[in-house]
């Protein structure tokens, strides 16, 4: 049927008007390039209008640049009979030797025509040598050839080439143009067709009107009298509108055991795991567009019946859950062509979605001091667990110690066995006052937190402070640790602190970033000075009165009982009597 239905002249190309007319105005005008690139995706009528310009070219009989199809030479060309029209597959013809023939034998002198043309069907496919040996002819060809050329990937053609076509780029045939031209064709085929089976027919060729036509003729090859959705159901395997709505409905109930019932139904039914999410990630993206854009807008390209039950259907979701959905659908997609255990991983992907409002962010947890009662309250997105963040509202949400002379209770983050040594506690302690007592350095980490910075906070694991910081012309010396200052001076995390210091300050700034001196270790520095045999470092024994006081703190005894969190240490430290004693 593509072929059965050809364009044959330019009035018959379909989506392609402007490169029509203007071919047609070049022909009548005489102004003809000596070639001609065509590029476009698939089927959109790149050959074919290498065809009809080649016909309309060499017609005795053209009128205002249209070939008249009825001479002999038109006929030739189009059943591929003329030669003087040379076409070429540039797949299978890709090597020096073809194309050092074909500039001998356009040396030759038409035998009927007025011009010898090569059309060179996906030239990207030539050689690299190829491309070299045909330059010479395409810089300065014979008076009596013409090339045209074809492809569908003008990326891989070199610019040699390229600068010396005349380019014409073929668009995406829009859906409604595929639908109409089908049901043209239905006609002239005598068979009956619903409106939606066509549009659908055309929203799954993508743009191309051969792949729709080659579609369509495998629907006809049923011998069905009628073309229904049902059928395109049963023949291209694709779920109907009813099973995805009814999914998304329940998706949007919670109900994550009617989701994979659901989604179990589709499998049954023949779809593979992959095809399920690829449908899926469609309706997702059109329930998004009409969120965001209204349900008056032109952006979708859907029937008239699957627009209203879509309609009925977008309330029900938030713009930024459909967005984090399509993220997951396609994560997992990508994911399932790799993976021995497809049905485990489809399965979790339809729980997580049923279960999106389930998910509580960590940190509006931490801040606010105290779990979710219910996974009603809980927030719609999922934030990333950072350790030093955690601990530090940890250490906040603690009430102040009793006035005693008891010494306070700080619970400290515990730092992996792979990061550097720490530091004596005093030494700790130190920092900890002047980190907090910085209000500058306040705002970056609280700025980095609320912007994707958490794992560069997590880094610098509260050892960074501010040497310097010049409001006035933005000048900020930062120290950091110095087994961190390699990653931390990358060009990622640089740009990232030079724009949170800039909203700290209200100015732009420029970031010096300098490592710290590491502490040489008493123990290392004596195992170096005198090779003896390394005595292990006493652990200090944690006093059980001080472990019962941090486990019975309100936000240590939440993680404990609701995310199975353990006490590991904890330190004590004396505060002096000259300074005011501070929440711990």
């Amino acid at each position: 049927m593509a072929r059965r239905y050809r364009s044959q002249n330019f009035d018959q190309l379909i989506g392609q008007e402007a490169i029509a007319t203007t071919l047609k105005n070049a022909v009548s005008s005489g102004r003809l390039a000596h070639a001609f690139l065509f590029t476009g995706t698939r089927g959109v009528g790149k050959t074919s209008s290498a065809r009809i310009l080649a016909k309309a070219i060499n017609c005795p009989n053209a009128v205002g640049g249209q070939p008249c199809g009825e001479c002999p030479t038109c006929k030739a060309i189009a059943a591929g009979e003329d030669i003087d029209v040379i076409e070429i597959d540039g797949a299978s013809n890709n090597g020096v030797e073809q194309i050092r023939d074909l500039r001998q034998s356009a040396g030759i002198t038409p035998s009927h025509s007025q011009f010898k043309i090569y059309i060179i069907d996906e030239v990207h496919m030539l050689s690299i040598a190829a491309f070299n040996a045909l330059l010479k002819t395409l810089e300065e060809p014979p008076p009596h050839v013409k090339f045209i050329f074809a492809t569908t990937d003008v990326h891989k053609v070199p610019a040699t080439i390229l600068s010396r076509c005349q380019r014409y780029d073929f668009k995406n045939i829009p859906a409604a143009r595929i639908t109409d031209h089908l049901a043209d064709i239905c006609k002239q085929e005598s068979t009956e067709a619903e409106t939606a089976a066509l549009h659908r027919i055309a929203i799954l060729a993508a743009g191309s009107m051969r792949d729709a036509l080659s579609l369509l003729d495998r629907v006809l090859s049923l011998g069905a009298g009628r073309i229904t959705e049902k059928l395109l159901d049963e023949l291209l395997g694709k779920p109907s509108l009813a099973n995805m709505t009814d999914l998304a409905v329940a998706m949007a109930a919670g109900d994550a055991a009617a989701v994979l019932k659901l989604s179990d139904q589709l499998l049954l039914e023949g779809m593979s795991a992959e095809q399920v999410l690829s449908e899926l990630t469609d309706l997702l993206r059109n329930l998004m567009v009409l969120r965001v854009c209204g349900t008056q807008t032109d952006i979708l390209d859907i029937p008239g019946e699957w627009r209203s039950a879509l309609e009925k259907l977008a309330p029900a979701f938030e713009p930024a859950v459909l967005v984090h959905h399509i993220a997951l659908c396609d994560q997992t997609l990508r994911s399932l062509r790799g993976s021995t255990m497809q049905r485990p991983l489809f399965d979790a992907l339809m729980v997580r979605l049923a279960m999106a409002a389930q998910f509580s962010s960590i940190r509006q947890v931490l801040e606010s001091g105290q779990l979710p009662p219910s996974a009603s309250d809980a927030q719609k997105k999922n934030d990333a667990l950072n350790p030093a963040a955690i601990a530090a509202r940890t250490i906040a949400t603690a009430p102040p110690p009793a006035q005693s002379h008891e010494p306070s209770i700080v619970v400290k983050p515990v730092v992996p066995q792979h990061a550097v040594a720490p530091a004596a506690p005093q030494m700790a302690a130190t920092t900890e006052v002047k980190q907090s007592s910085d209000p500058i350095w306040q705002a970056v980490e609280t700025y980095l937190l609320d912007n994707q910075g958490a794992s560069l906070v997590n880094l610098l694991n509260g050892q960074a402070h501010i040497l310097s910081a010049d409001t006035n012309s933005g000048a900020i010396r930062l120290e950091v640790p110095g087994h961190t200052h390699t990653m931390v001076s990358s060009e990622r995390y640089t740009r990232m602190l030079e724009v949170a210091f800039t909203a700290a300050i209200g100015k732009a700034c420029r970031l010096e970033i300098i490592a710290a001196a590491r502490p040489v270790l008493a123990a290392a520095a004596a195992a170096s000075a005198t090779p003896t045999r390394p005595v292990a470092t006493p652990v200090p024994r944690i006093s059980p009165e001080l472990m019962k006081r941090a486990e019975q703190m309100p936000a240590v005894r939440q993680l404990m009982e609701k995310m199975g969190a353990k006490l590991v240490n904890v330190e004590a430290i004396e505060i002096s009597a000259e300074v005011p004693a501070e929440p711990a």
